[in-house]
């Protein structure tokens, strides 16, 4: 195992015990940690980071897929744009020279880091199961995870579940299993997508970060019972705030 794929295995502990902990936000660590720690460069970050985060959410979404909670006609529905939107996305940030997509990248973070310091809906605010399914909120939102995906090489997890639970009427444990189902869809239409531009994806790399994330996940799960979530996600927004300060400081001086 050479160096690139032992920093690998510790990115992926990473940003899946991120995960674990928290509940969410993990993976937006995955393309920072593929840059900065690996050594890839931005773009073949995204595509390694697309194949890594869809098949770690697989693998987090089966103990969901046992208890029936992932609502399988909603995730493809809800995935269907991402067919075209994911190849939109990749097709663009192919465009976009690395500096400049780490500054878009950094905007991200920043803003993902904000949204959890805000407080989480109440458990007790489940959606009412009768109501109108919103299909039009479905695919636009769907739209927008894909191309954000093929973009940035993320998840959209922040995007999906409110989504799902807003528009699809899912019960809150529903839309985030199912938010995970359809992370693995769009890593799948990622990875098509990058092979069919004719681009480079790292798979050795992302099978490794897997095997990292999937521990990390676990560990990250027995610790966050043990751990006030409250303080823990505090602490944890302002953290990937103050790396998205960074990449954008660094990045802005390359750029200009």
């Amino acid at each position: 195992m050479t160096l690139a794929h032992l920093l690998a295995l510790l990115s992926g502990l990473l940003s899946g015990g991120a995960l674990g902990l928290t509940g969410g936000g993990g993976s937006i660590l995955a393309v920072p940690l593929l840059v900065y720690v690996v050594g890839e460069n931005i773009h073949l970050a995204i595509g390694t980071s697309l194949v890594a985060v869809g098949f770690t959410s697989l693998i987090s979404s089966v103990s969901y897929m046992r208890q029936s909670l992932v609502k399988f006609r909603i995730a493809f529905l809800m995935a269907a744009p991402g067919l075209l939107s994911t190849y939109l996305g990749a097709l663009v940030n192919k465009q976009v020279k690395g500096p400049v997509l780490l500054l878009a990248f950094a905007l991200l973070m920043i803003y993902i880091g904000f949204l959890m310091t805000r407080k989480k809906q109440p458990a007790t605010s489940e959606s009412d199961a009768t109501a109108t399914i919103s299909y039009t909120r479905i695919l636009t939102l769907g739209f927008l995870t894909g191309l954000a995906s093929g973009f940035f090489g993320i998840g959209g997890g922040f995007l999906l579940v409110p989504a799902l639970f807003l528009g699809a009427k899912l019960k809150m444990k529903e839309a985030i299993a199912t938010s995970l189902f359809i992370i693995f869809l769009f890593g799948i239409f990622g990875m098509a997508s990058y092979f069919i531009q004719g681009r480079e994806i790292d798979l050795t790399i992302s099978a490794i970060f897997v095997a990292g994330g999937s521990l990390g996940g676990i560990l990250g799960a027995y610790y966050a019972k043990r751990i006030d979530q409250v303080w823990l996600r505090r602490i944890f927004s302002i953290f990937i705030m103050l790396i998205g300060l960074a990449i954008f400081i660094e990045n802005l001086m390359k750029v200009f």
